[in-house]
This record gives structure tokens, sequence and C-alpha cells, in this order.
């Protein structure tokens, strides 16, 4: 009798009842939480029985089984019978035992609320726990809900520390406070079926923000008797349910209707922040310090929190975050490495079944779900929650966490959009026009729409600046284009990216650089020679007979376009047996831009390929780019109109050694994309090169205001872009991808952008952003298409490219970066690569790689590296961006 199961007792009284032909109309079986069972049968032919002969009928075959709780009830009878036990499995319950036990091994699936596309149903629930006290839970829930109220949102905040209830307290409220007002007397109230006046407990923090709080209660003797009456247990094996009630009367029968509640749960572990935990949030925020103490406790509560299910209809587990708090404010490394890197390393390992068993584009980034909170006395020593918007700051990300499941005004906009805009329509037709040039700058169709200036681009296209340096991906080739495809500007292409040659075939490729070195070191000539002679050819080519006409010509026909690269050398072969040819040229040189007037270019492009990529080539490529650099500072300021303009790789600048490299101090510009409004211009200016985008643009931006219509959502004009403020660029970035990522500190779309993008150095590249972007275009336009042949499944229309085709795609442009940078460029990095693969996880330890100095040197000079443990001088362990780690295959593994 004792290996009867749940099942198999329900199977016995439904044939005992079918066997006396007896209509069964409940039957509710409950094993008890100490021993037994607790069973309810309810059958209106019990009418004419007794107590002792339902018993008989309905036990009949189970009198061995141990019983704590028996119901044998007609439908009348059971209209008085009062709370009886739910039919459930304790197991399902979200109490402390039942749930530290299944976090002992954690579902197959688990789903997040960050992992749906759709809004959750407001109000967004969250519950500020810790397992010990003193580190500023309370604090924490009080900042985050004034940050939240001043955004306009619906707060509410519930204080159900009843054991030590103080929020009020910490609004400076607490005096407010009435007998018989507060969560606690609701509770007991709802919990004996009485009726009450919900809004008449609950206590306005704000005359400006909607902004409330529901006290624990005035504690006092009656306060303490009702203490007695809480019993989370018992509420959750019977019918009604106070917990839940509440909740349900808080989200619906009050006057305003909250978006956002927020509990304050009891320290340590105790019965009521059990469901408050594992059933009713939506957001768990698990503070705690990084000490050893609480380590062991925090990860059965995590584990804990994974194994469960919150209250909402859709199989979802509540989405856990952490606050780290206080910690110290210092940012030395000793300090960063005790607590930061601790609690992440701790966090990394709690979740890690989690996420090993979800695909790279949901993995669990711990440094997006921790936040860290520096100890500030005037905060620790406050006895209210300051007015300052300085003190609020640390907990914006808190707000962030939570506010990111609420749609955001612009996607409110968007799916509210006219009548006369059919946006379901509108959409695909978007989703086919809009495309992002994923390629290189070579490669870009309507280029000079595109182009995006920006205070360093300006700086590089001043012809008093003939260097201009830049990482791989930095915009080098497209300045070269900007020069190159300009009417307005005259110059001369000396040197070009092989895509962009055009009509100049004559300009060399590796094997022709090749030829011309064997062709210097037969004839006792320098790489200075050639520059001149290749100079005074590009011009004699490019510029127009007027220009030329006149100039002595000592050099001969040599100098008349040659019609191909072999024709070229062969011209350069000749030409190198002249005596003094370097003057010759020089002279040349001299006397035409005597004749010119204005600014005239001389453009090189494409040195870092055009060498090749063998360590022969590469040390060609370094003497030859010495020798024109040296040219440039000891020839180039006695031109008066004719203007050298260099594009050079970054990392080939650096490991350049030659006379006189000071001299380009201040007269040199690095090509970066530090400013986040330019580079994410980059991409809303491609975006709007598509008609219907830009029909969807220009009428949300024209749309008139009136009583019945709020002012246009946009107010930026499609004539002047490159003008755009931030705020313009992020108004059509939100429209276009929507403003905020599911889930992580970095909630906002552009954050998330601008940090997956950066390489190890945070510099990041417009070559990848706009593939991101066509990868995330073109993931959305199938998602799409796949949802609107479900008759069962509304299309997505928040956005136009939802945030999720983001994180969707970050694999491929991250393959893709990693393949530009290996194959491309840097092959002599692949023993690196292919040992980094093998570790499968970042941050490295110095360790692992102290056979590959030499390849770890470069890859820290190029991006692929950074320091993350250590110093500079003195590394302990490395960490690969998320730009090229996903290329890599490795997970992540407690990063800062």
């Amino acid at each position: 009798m004792t290996n009867l199961t749940r099942d198999s007792i329900r199977v016995q009284i439904a044939n005992n009842l079918s066997s006396v032909n007896y209509e069964l109309n409940d039957l509710r079986i409950q094993p008890d939480p100490f021993s037994g069972w607790r069973i309810v049968v309810i059958s209106p032919d019990f009418a004419e029985q007794s107590n002792f002969e339902r018993r008989q009928i309905a036990l009949n075959g189970l009198e061995e089984l141990e019983i704590e709780w028996l119901d044998l009830l007609t439908p009348e009878e059971r209209d008085w019978a009062g709370k009886l036990p739910l039919d459930s499995d304790l197991e399902d319950l979200p109490l402390w035992p039942e749930t530290l036990a299944r976090g002992q091994n954690l579902p197959e699936t688990i789903r997040f609320p960050s992992d749906l596309d759709d809004d959750l149903e407001p109000p967004i629930v969250a519950t500020f726990y810790s397992l010990r006290g003193g580190v500023g839970r309370s604090t924490a829930l009080a900042y985050t809900a004034q940050i939240l109220a001043r955004r306009g949102r619906t707060v509410l905040c519930v204080d159900l520390d009843l054991e030590a209830p103080g929020l009020a307290a910490l609004f400076g409220r607490e005096a407010e406070i009435q007998p018989g007002q507060g969560v606690l007397p609701t509770l007991v109230a709802l919990d004996r079926g009485e009726e009450l006046d919900l809004q008449s407990q609950i206590l306005r923090l704000s005359e400006l923000d909607e902004l409330y709080c529901l006290p624990a209660g005035k504690p006092d003797a009656n306060y303490a008797r009702l203490l007695n009456f809480v019993d989370p247990a018992a509420w959750y094996r019977e019918e009604s349910n106070p917990l839940r009630d509440l909740l349900s009367r808080l989200s619906s029968s009050l006057s305003f209707k909250p978006e956002i509640i927020l509990f304050d749960a009891c320290t340590g572990i105790t019965p009521l922040n059990g469901p408050l935990l594992f059933d009713l949030a939506d957001v768990a925020i698990i503070t705690f310090f990084p000490h050893p103490q609480t380590q062991t406790g925090t990860e059965a509560l995590v584990r804990g929190l994974l194994a469960s299910r919150t209250r909402r209809n859709q199989e979802l587990t509540p989405e856990p975050r952490f606050l780290v708090s206080p910690i110290p404010a210092s940012k030395a490394p000793e300090v960063i490495e005790r607590y930061q890197h601790r609690a992440l390393s701790w966090i990394s390992d709690w979740l890690a079944q989690v996420t090993e068993q979800r695909p790279e584009s949901t993995a669990i980034d711990e440094r997006e779900i921790t936040h860290f909170i520096t100890y500030q006395d005037v905060i620790a020593t406050s006895d209210i929650v300051g007015g300052d918007r300085d003190l609020w700051k640390p907990y914006e990300a808190i707000a962030q966490w939570i506010e990111v499941f609420l749609p955001t005004r612009s996607e409110q906009k968007l799916a509210g959009l006219s009548p006369q805009v059919n946006l379901p329509e509108l959409k695909p037709q978007i989703l086919q026009e809009l495309n992002f040039s994923s390629g290189t700058a070579e490669d870009q169709d309507d280029f000079l729409k595109t182009f995006v200036p920006t205070e360093s681009i300006n700086r590089a296209l001043r012809p008093e600046i003939p260097l201009i340096r830049g990482r791989k991906g930095s915009g080098k080739t497209a300045i070269f284009r900007r020069i190159a495809e300009d009417n307005r500007q005259t110059r001369v292409v000396v040197m070009s990216p092989t895509p962009l040659k055009n009509d100049k075939s004559w300009i060399l490729t590796p094997e022709g650089f090749q030829e011309v070195e064997n062709e210097l070191k037969q004839r006792n000539k320098t790489w200075r020679d050639f520059w001149l002679v290749q100079v005074c050819v590009a011009a004699a080519s490019s510029l127009s007979p007027d220009q030329i006409e006149g100039v002595s010509n000592s050099l001969g026909e040599d100098l008349q376009r040659p019609t191909s690269e072999l024709d070229f050398i062969e011209r350069l072969t000749t030409l190198l047996s002249r005596e003094r040819l370097g003057l010759l040229a020089q002279d040349w040189l001299q006397k035409l831009d005597d004749r010119l007037s204005g600014n005239i270019l001389l453009l090189f492009d494409g040195l870092d390929t055009s060498f090749g990529n063998e360590p022969e080539a590469r040390k060609r490529r370094t003497q030859a780019i010495e020798a024109l650099l040296s040219l440039v500072i000891e020839f180039g300021d006695a031109l008066r109109n004719l203007k050298f303009k260099i594009l050079l790789r970054e990392d080939i600048w650096l490991q350049l050694k030659f006379d006189n490299k000071s001299h380009f101090y201040g007269r040199s510009t690095v090509l970066n994309w530090s400013n986040r409004t330019d580079f994410f211009k980059i991409a809303i200016k491609q975006a709007i090169q598509a008609e219907s985008f830009q029909n969807l643009v220009r009428q949300m931006t024209e749309e008139e205001s009136s009583s019945l219509n709020p002012p246009p959502l946009l107010k930026v004009s499609l004539d002047s872009i490159d003008y755009w403020s931030e705020e313009q660029v992020k108004q059509i970035w939100n429209l276009l991808l929507g403003e905020r990522m599911r889930g992580g500190k970095s909630a906002f779309t552009q954050n998330w952008v601008w940090n997956r993008l950066s390489d190890g150095d945070d510099e990041r590249s417009p070559r990848f952003l706009l593939r991101l972007f066509q990868e995330a275009k073109n993931w959305e336009k199938r998602e799409y298409t796949q949802e609107s042949q479900r008759p069962s499944k509304e299309p997505n229309h928040k956005t136009l490219i939802r945030p999720r085709g983001l994180s969707e795609s970050l694999s491929k442009v991250s393959q893709a970066a990693l393949s530009a940078l290996i194959d491309e460029e840097f092959r002599e990095l692949q023993p690196l690569t292919e040992r980094l693969t093998q570790i499968g996880r970042s941050p490295v330890e110095v360790s692992e790689l102290k056979d590959l100095d030499d390849e770890v040197k470069l890859a820290r000079e190029v991006g692929l590296l950074s320091v993350y443990e250590g110093s500079d001088g003195e590394p302990k362990r490395y960490k690969v961006p998320d730009l090229y780690r996903l290329g890599l295959k490795m997970t992540r593994s407690g990063q800062a």
C-alpha cells in the first residue's frame, strides 16, 4: 500500500464510485507535506449516505492508506466546507523546501520573459531579495522606483518584509501609516474572505509622479498578533491564496493601474519570500555581497529560481538579475579581482548548466545581468532616499532591467499608426527594399549618397594632412572613394585598392612589386626613386594636357600613360637605367607643381594589400612604405599645389621605423568611430535609401498634431541627415530596430550593438555594423514570412526589425570579422586562433598561451585580445571581444 502513487489512488477511487454508479463531480488528491495524503471526493450521490458509508464506498481497497485529510462531500456540502486542498503535486509549490529540491535537477528547457518577442501584460513584478542583510536591497528598490516613476511609469512598491517593515520609512512616509493599514492586515483579511478597500491601504509618494507604496503595516500589538496568521504553505495548498489574490487586486482594482510592482522581500529563507521569488516575480533582483559566506546559499537560491515557473500562463521562469552591493569604490586591480571578478565568476558557474542548454543567440552574459553598486557614504548614512538625481544614477541599470518588458513610446506609436498606414502590408515592402552594404567600401553602391562625414573624416580630407591612419575597416577606403569620386576635387590616383583601379590597370599587384624590388636591386636604385617615378607616371596619366603642357619632360616618353602593369614595369626598367633618376623626377614634379593652381591630391590607398601577405612581401612593404613616408617629409613641403594623401593601416604604421617619423605629429590623423551618433548614422543613412522606409519616416514626421492625435513622434528632416542630432538618429534607430533588447544591463539596442561590435582596443568598424544590419534584416524577413503563414500566429509589428534579429545574427558577423582579420590580413595568427578555439572559453589564462608570445603580441595590437586581469605589463588573463569570440566558438566565463 505504501507504493501507491497519486495517479493509482485517483484511478482506484474513480473505479470505486463507478462500480456503484455514483457520479464523480470532483476528486482532489494531494500529498501531505509530512506524510500521508489529503483527499477530497465530491459526489451528489453521497446525499443519502453516512460518512462511514461514504468512506466504505470511496476508499474500498485503500483501507491501509495513510490519510491526513479526508472530505467526502455532496456539492451542497462543498459550498459551506470552507477551504479545500488543491488537486496538485506538492513538488509544484513555490515554497523553499520544494523549490530547493527541484533546483537539484534543472529542467531541460528554461524560458525567460526576455526570450519572448512580445511584451508582458502589465504589471511587471520585480522582487528584490537578499539572503543576508546589510546589502542595500530596500535602498536599491526605492531608488529604482523613483527612476521608473520619473520616466513616466506608474510604480507601486509593496513592503513584504513583514518581520522588519521599513520601506515607507525610506520614503519618509512612515508616520502616515494608520493602524490596520498595510500588507499584513490586507493578507489576513483576504485569507478570511473579507472584503476591503484596497485603495485606502496605499500611500501616494509623489504629487508629480505616479509613485505609490503599500506599506507592511503599523508595528503594534495587533500587527504582531496578525503575523501568526501568515501561512504561505497553507495558502498554496488550498483553493484560496491571499498572495495571488492580493497581486490580482493590485493589478486590476485600483483607480490607477500599476505598470510595475516592486516587492521588497524579507531577508533569509522565510516562508513568505519563497512565493515572492518563485511564483509572483517576473524578475528577481538578487542582491548580495561577494563574501564566501554567501556563495553556497545564493547558489542554491539561483538553482531554485531556475527550476521555478511564474504565475503567468506561459511556462516562464523568473528572470534572474544580480545586484552586487556595496563594494569598495576603488578601481585598483586587486579590488576589482576580489569583488567584481569573483562575483561574475560565481554567477557564471551558477548559470553554467542553463548556458550550455541555450543556443548562442540566447546565451546568458553574466556581465549583462549583473550590476555593481559601490559604497557611497551619503546613501549609507541617509535616513531616507534622496531626491538628488546624481544619487539615482548607480541604480539606472536596475530600472532598465525591469522597464525592458514594457513597450516604449516609439513601439506604441508604430503599432498604433493612423488608419491610412497599413503596417502589415508596409513592413514586407520595407524589408524587401532595405539593403545594407555589408561588404567593403570598394563594393558599396550609391557611395556618395550614404557617406557619413565625421570630425575625424573632415580632418582627414584637409589637403594639409598627408597621412590618414586607421584600423582595418575604419573607413580609409571610404575616404579614398570620397576623394576619387568627387568631381569637384582634382586628384591623382597613385595607388588604389584592386577593385577600384578602374582604367588604371598599370597600378601594381604583389607580383609587380616583387619585380620592382628585383629591378631596384639590380640597378642600385631605391624605393624613393620608385615612388618618384610612380607619382610622375600617375600625374602624367591623370592630369589634362593643358595642365602638363609646357612642363619640361626630361624623362621622355616613358611618362606616357602605361597600357598595363607589364607596360609600366618595362617603362620603369628603362627609367631605372637613367643616371640621377630621383633628381630628374623631382625636377619634373617641381616644374609641374609650379604650373598648377589649387590643391591637387596625390592619393595612395591599398598599401596594406598590394604587396601581398607572405613574410617576404611584408618585409618589402615595410621598406617601401618607410621610403614613401620619408619622401613626404623631405620633398612634400616643397610642393605648393600637389599634396600627398596616404591612407595607411594603423598596425603597419606602428611597426615602421624611419628617420624623422615624429615629423608626422600634427600632420596625420587617426580614423576612429568613437562618436556613437556618427557610427550609428552609417546604418541609418543606408536604411533611409529605401523608398518605402523613407515614406514611413516622412509620414510619421509630417503627421499633424490635433486634439485627437498626439504630436508627431519623429522630428527629423530627410534633407539634412548629416546634421541630425543624437536624439534624431535615435528616433529613426528605434523605429527601425526598437529601443531595447530583451534582458541584460545594456538593455538599449544601441548599447548592445556598440558593445558587441568593439574589438579588444574598443575600436569599431562600419563594415561589421552594416553586416549586422543586413543579417538582422534577412533574419526578420524570414521570421516575418513564417509567422504570416501561420494563422494562429500574429506577425510582429512592434518594430521593422525586432531586436532578437541582432542577437540571432551576431554569430555570422563574428565569423566574418574573424575571417577578415585572419584570412585577409594576419595569417600568422592562425596558430593562436586554433588554440583559442581549443580552449573554448574567455577569459584565457596567460599560461595557456605561453608558447605563442609573438602571436599574442600581434593579437593585442590588432584587437583580437585585451588584458582582462592584471596590467598591460604583467597580464594574468586575456579576454576575447564578442566581435571575434563567437567566430572562435568560445563561451564566456565570468568576464567583467
